[in-house]
């Protein structure tokens, strides 16, 4: 169970579209200040303040894992 749990938690971080590094470039793979997240299938989308994915165009995902 640990390990399944440790998994995921390894996927997700890994799914992360924010670069690390601070300084100027840290708005990359952004939307509206919202950090950009890459779907299993290629979308691009951010999670709302509710909890809820809102897909943008993929064009601003471009370069993100």
């Amino acid at each position: 169970m640990k390990k399944t749990i440790l998994f995921v938690l390894l996927a997700l971080a890994s799914s992360s579209c924010e670069r690390g590094g601070g300084g100027s470039g840290s708005e990359y793979c952004t939307y509206n200040g919202h950090t950009l997240y890459v779907g299993e299938k290629g979308g691009c989308y951010y999670l709302s303040s509710g909890g809820n994915k809102e897909y943008v165009d993929k064009s601003y995902c471009v370069g993100c894992n």
